[in-house]
């Protein structure tokens, strides 16, 4: 009963803070009826699954999860990297790293996996000794704070976890980042998880020490939340842009 349609849409209202009133109001359906999905005593609709999923800002791959639970075929597509109908999708994703250059942009699955880079990605991951590792979040956790090039390792883990936790918030039910939270989350003493962040900053930059000069920088996180397909849909592309004059100067100035 712990995997029906019914706990998972239970467990998704109470993680979005709804009661089985305010759904029912948004939703335009008695309380008793939400009470009947949630129970297992009625099945909902198609439509009501998606109408639910929409309203409560469902995952692609939950909304699919519930579909499959209630008997219907998924609404959206999980298909192969390879795919010939996913290729325009990957063209833009590389036209936007490749065009961030000399800048470091990088590509990352739903788990913080690396999928892509480009050269000034992988040239600062290898520098970092990050490039033997697949994903992101257990290459930060392998670097010792004591010997890391990343000057300010502690704030910079401690902006990663509450990315984490947040991710973890609206997706539910990701054991693989869950077991990556509380690792990383053992990495930080409790003091260091609320004070190393400088609140005060304007910019919260992870700062580098490349080839004896400490290069700063910001990121923008792009989301292909509009692309119809689950696996798609869950890839961030991040870039990395200089914080300051001196940073810029390295990659050769402005662009």
């Amino acid at each position: 009963m712990n995997n029906s349609i019914g706990c998972i849409l239970r467990k998704w209202r109470k993680q979005r803070r709804y009661s089985q009133l305010q759904l029912s109001l948004e939703l335009g359906i008695s309380s008793k009826h939400v009470s009947f999905i949630e129970t297992g005593r009625s099945t909902p609709s198609r439509e009501m699954i998606l109408k639910i999923g929409e309203f409560l800002i469902l995952p692609k791959r939950e909304i699919n999860r519930g579909l499959y639970l209630a008997g219907y075929a998924p609404v959206y597509t999980e298909l192969s990297i390879e795919h010939e109908d996913l290729k325009p999708v990957f063209g833009a994703i590389d036209q936007m790293i490749e065009n961030h250059m000399p800048y470091p942009a990088i590509v990352l699955n739903q788990n913080w996996d690396v999928v892509n880079a480009n050269d000034s990605a992988k040239k600062l991951l290898f520098d970092l000794g990050y490039s033997g590792h697949k994903n992101l979040v257990e290459a930060l956790i392998s670097d010792s704070p004591k010997t890391s090039k990343i000057i300010n390792w502690h704030e910079s883990a401690s902006v990663v976890l509450a990315r984490l936790r947040h991710e973890i918030s609206m997706l539910s039910g990701s054991s693989r980042l869950e077991e990556l939270e509380e690792s990383l989350a053992a990495c930080l003493s409790p003091n260091n998880e609320i004070i190393n962040v400088d609140e005060n900053q304007v910019i919260l930059s992870t700062k580098f020490k490349v080839d004896a000069c400490v290069l700063s920088f910001f990121s923008v996180i792009s989301q292909l939340s509009t692309i119809q397909d689950v696996t798609v849909s869950e890839l961030k592309v991040e870039l990395l842009f200089p914080s300051d004059e001196r940073t810029k100067e390295f990659y050769g100035g402005n662009r």
